[in-house]
């Protein structure tokens, strides 16, 4: 991530309160993504995995599941409090070959050729420097092992996010609330494929799939945008401004669909690769 998109990203996710990382575990499409994700990449009982940028767990205990008692998942992520929130799923589950522990996507304390498959759930766009993050799960990848990583694509949050964008902006003054700034370096499957072919993996298998929802009703659309990155922004406002903004934005989707559903497009990218045998 360049110095702007740094800047941006980091201006509008300081200061989360406690309850957001709550909340945010319970965010549909994002368990949908992972564990999605771990079935195209096909595991098989026995695999050690490691499941980069972890988040609350969704993908590790998928793959858990997958791989067996035999079998071994790591979670990796800068975030304590998303791994607090996985290993209390974790436990809850009685999932007992998951591991997580505080590590940094970009410089992994593992040793070189130990895992046979890498996961990483709708955050590589976030990293810093993307092509060091994934020559670090080459390193650690065995000879023949498995990658795979999901992305958004360019109509992520399209069509609501632009209204509701710009009805953001007026109330904390930011720019319209915009996630091309976020996920425009994998937003599509031509850009994931070269940062895969840079990196020396082969095989490179990319399939694209809308993830979205059709929402009944404003209340249900409000719970699941608001736990997105734009609700990260509306975190920043004063509780009267936010219910100000609540009702703007809903009479704007009211006059837009009315009794219709109300319609949010999650593209995904799924890429798969494999490191060459040696």
């Amino acid at each position: 991530m360049d110095s702007e998109h740094s800047q941006h990203w980091e201006a509008s996710s300081v200061s989360l309160p406690d309850t957001y990382f709550t909340a945010y575990d319970k965010l549909i499409f994002t368990r949908n993504i992972a564990e999605r994700m771990v079935t195209n990449a096909k595991l098989t009982p026995g695999q050690r995995v490691l499941d980069v940028a972890c988040g609350t767990g969704w993908a590790a205990m998928a793959a858990a599941r997958v791989i067996g008692i035999n079998g071994k998942v790591i979670g990796v992520d800068v975030e304590k409090n998303w791994l607090v929130i996985a290993m209390e799923k974790a436990a809850s589950a009685r999932l007992l070959n998951i591991e997580y522990t505080h590590g940094n996507a970009e410089a992994l304390d593992f040793d070189d050729n130990i895992f046979d498959v890498v996961l990483c759930a709708s955050s590589i766009f976030l990293f810093n420097n993307i092509l060091k993050a994934l020559r670090e799960w080459y390193r650690v990848l065995k000879s023949g092992g498995i990658v795979a990583f999901t992305s958004f694509g360019d109509r992520y949050l399209q069509p609501v996010i632009k209204p509701l964008g710009e009805c953001l902006s007026r109330y904390d003054g930011q720019p319209p609330a915009d996630p091309s700034f976020i996920i425009e370096r994998t937003d599509s499957p031509e850009k994931c494929r070269e940062l895969l072919r840079t990196t020396g993996f082969s095989e490179i298998d990319i399939t694209t799939e809308d993830m979205g929802y059709s929402y009944s009703n404003a209340p249900d659309y409000w719970q699941e945008i608001t736990l997105t990155f734009v609700g990260i922004r509306m975190a920043h406002l004063s509780p009267a401004d936010f219910e100000k903004l609540k009702a703007e934005h809903f009479a704007e989707i009211n006059l837009l669909y009315g009794d219709m559903p109300i319609p949010v497009e999650v593209p995904i990218h799924f890429s798969i690769a494999k490191k060459p045998l040696l």
